[in-house]
């Protein structure tokens, strides 16, 4: 795509949005030339065509977030005047420049959409810096394993449990939401340093003394659930060799690991969820 392509992308998407992703290139060209100064001119136009990627799916995110109404065209205008949102958008897009990985331009572009819904001071923006330094520091594998796991650990149907839903039903409805949530990862595997780099990355936190219960994960209260009996034997004995053989039992996520994780997981589910409680 040539930069007069993006800004035609700007126009056929119009409003806010489309002076959004006009400005952002026309910021993000500069930025990269200085970065790339000195390099290679194949080296700068593979870079160039990596950031147009991830400004690509930037814009349709920022597009779906205006149709919504979640923010104000008028946030969406002078996001970039703001020198915290800019600096952020500058190392997304910088980022974005070293990959040719797809799924990481939408990862990045989803950090970005959610930063605008967000305040500059508030837990997730802080914490969604680091975040996207993590994201250009782990491999796709890493970036997935976050993704099972904030699946064990975190996403929860909302609300849990779920509204009239008798304690006898809950085995068999949470069977069929776990074995939906889970199911892309059955073929999943963890490489014997990616616990440990990605805690050198400060996505995630080691403890070897302290080993969870996986029944005790999806258990509420009154509302029991034995993963022994999960419908799906082939993804309960994946999940459970995982659990114990690859030490998924001895880790907690950090604000930084759980924000990769729910975007990770949400694009391999085609699913959203909504980071409640992050301001």
């Amino acid at each position: 795509m040539e930069p007069v392509s993006l800004i035609a992308l700007g126009a056929a998407i119009g409003g806010a949005s489309g002076k959004f992703v006009e400005k952002a290139w026309d910021s993000g060209e500069k930025w990269i030339q200085s970065y790339f100064k000195g390099h290679k001119e194949n080296a700068q136009k593979q870079a160039t065509e990596n950031s147009k990627d991830f400004l690509n799916e930037l814009a349709q995110r920022v597009k779906q977030l205006e149709d919504q109404k979640t923010v104000s065209k008028e946030k969406i205008y002078q996001a970039q005047d703001h020198p915290d949102f800019s600096a952020f958008l500058q190392k997304a897009l910088l980022t974005s420049a070293q990959t040719d990985s797809k799924d990481k331009h939408k990862l990045l572009a989803r950090l970005v959409s959610e930063r605008l819904t967000s305040e500059p001071e508030s837990v997730f923006s802080l914490a969604s810096k680091m975040a996207c330094d993590a994201l250009s520091f782990a491999s796709t594998n890493q970036i997935m394993l976050l993704g099972l796991v904030i699946n064990l650990y975190g996403i929860r149907p909302h609300p849990f449990p779920p509204v009239g839903l008798k304690p006898e039903q809950f085995q068999d409805w949470m069977d069929n939401w776990i074995t939906q949530r889970l199911s892309p990862f059955i073929n999943f595997t963890i490489g014997k340093q990616d616990l440990n780099h990605l805690e050198s990355l400060s996505c995630l936190k080691i403890n070897q003394f302290v080993g969870r219960d996986l029944n005790q994960l999806y258990t509420v209260g009154d509302f029991k659930f034995d993963f022994n009996i999960l419908k799906d034997t082939v993804l309960k004995e994946k999940i459970k060799q995982l659990w114990d053989g690859s030490r998924l039992q001895t880790i907690d996520l950090t604000t930084t690991g759980q924000i990769i994780g729910v975007i990770a997981s949400d694009m391999i589910s085609n699913t959203k969820t909504n980071f409640d409680g992050w301001e």
